[in-house]
């Protein structure tokens, strides 16, 4: 009974346009993403390379000078970016909030404010910006150094008076002081990193794991569509009595649906990545590297299926429960949060819906975080079991007890 109707919920799905729209959307998406990815970011570096990338660094003096480095650029324009609640503000000071912050950036320094604006403005004509790769090397390389005598404790403390000048969400806040930076790699690094590149994702992995990064930010939302037209399908199509009166179990009919979702969403997801991996199988094995040839399966089950298989449940249970189309509005605001709530594009996986590694490598720093990636996927697999399981019980509920599938909660027949 219940392989019948799984195949019957999928070929309810496959006559579905929101599917469609599902499938373009995804397909565009990462399409226009994964096209910026060059195959000669994953040869080995050469000596002598104007830039040889960006890494990670959480040493105290990195951060300190990076930070500053930010503060900086933005207190020169006057415009600080901030994220309360997830969304982006623009913060624009007055004369005399400006004049603090530069008090505070002469008290980390040492330096005046005009000669640190010399400085600047030589570093960044002394550089090459005509190109999008010559202004992102000048700004990676850029950096501000404090005095001597500065403590991190006391440049932290500097920070919290900038935090409370700027308002809520800014880059200076304690998250983002512990989240790190980054610095430019060196050649010694760089071979080191390719090594580890070659050796544990075998090139495939690094690009797979770029693309659950694109991947995941898409499907926190495509999804959530999906399983509201499913749901309310039967109000649609006012044939709600008759599912009710059925003697299929509540679980069977629930089940059949969201496993029957779930599987149509991950389709494309798995097909769409094992597509985008085949050039780089080549590339691996023009330089000599036999290719992780099932990084695509691998990494789309972990990092992605528990993704759909929780904004799915989620996306049941609240249309169940409310009947109309509340959870689109609901889960949409709960993806941008994710969004913009991570302290930075690598890593900081915590309890975020939206696992994020936005680069091309980097694999030591990520095996080093993969066990924290693992209880996020796996939080979000049990969390979804049990918003499967509260769905069920209130379908279950609603057929004992002779209430309306598509009315007010609780409301009774008379």
């Amino acid at each position: 009974m219940f392989g019948t109707l799984f195949l019957k919920e999928c070929r309810q799905v496959l006559r579905s346009m929101v599917y469609y729209l599902y499938v373009v959307i995804f397909v565009m998406f990462l399409s226009s993403q994964m096209g910026e990815v060059v195959t000669a970011d994953l040869d080995r570096p050469k000596p002598g390379q104007e830039s040889y990338g960006s890494t990670s660094s959480h040493e105290e003096g990195a951060v300190m000078e990076k930070i500053l480095a930010g503060l900086v650029m933005e207190t020169y324009h006057n415009s600080y970016a901030t994220y309360p609640m997830g969304f982006y503000r623009g913060v624009t000071l007055n004369e005399r909030e400006l004049a603090e912050m530069a008090s505070i950036i002469e008290e980390c320094t040492g330096k005046s404010w005009d000669e640190i604006l010399e400085n600047m403005e030589n570093h960044f004509a002394k550089s090459d910006q005509t190109t999008m790769e010559g202004a992102l090397r000048a700004q990676i390389s850029y950096s501000v150094v404090p005095k001597a005598s500065l403590s991190y404790e006391e440049f932290c403390e500097n920070m919290e008076k900038a935090c409370e000048i700027i308002g809520a969400g800014s880059s200076y806040t304690q998250k983002h002081l512990d989240a790190g930076v980054g610095v430019p790699m060196t050649y010694e690094q760089a071979v080191e990193e390719f090594e580890t590149l070659c050796g544990k994702d075998r090139i495939t992995g690094a690009v797979v794991r770029l693309f659950c990064d694109y991947a995941g930010i898409i499907l926190s939302i495509l999804p959530i569509f999906l399983g509201v037209t499913r749901c309310l399908r039967d109000k649609r199509a006012k044939v709600s009595q008759a599912v009710f009166s059925r003697s299929t179990s509540a679980f069977q009919i629930i089940a059949s649906r969201y496993l029957a979702n779930v599987c149509m969403a991950f389709l494309p997801v798995a097909i769409t990545i094992f597509v985008v991996q085949m050039p780089y199988q080549y590339h691996a094995r023009t330089i000599g590297i036999t290719p992780d040839a099932l990084a695509f399966l691998k990494y789309s089950l972990v990092w992605l299926l528990p993704e759909i298989m929780i904004v799915l449940a989620v996306s049941f249970f609240i249309t169940e429960l409310t009947e109309n189309v509340i959870s689109i509005f609901i889960q949409v605001f709960w993806a941008i949060g994710s969004v913009f709530g991570a302290a930075g594009l690598q890593g900081d996986f915590g309890f975020h819906l939206i696992a994020r590694w936005n680069a091309l490598g980097n694999t030591s720093a990520f095996w080093s975080q993969r066990q924290e990636l693992f209880w996020n996927r796996g939080f979000y697999f049990a969390l979804a079991v049990l918003f499967l399981g509260l769905t069920v019980g209130f379908y279950e509920k609603k057929r004992r007890e002779g209430e309306t599938v598509y009315g007010k909660i609780f409301k009774r027949r008379k």
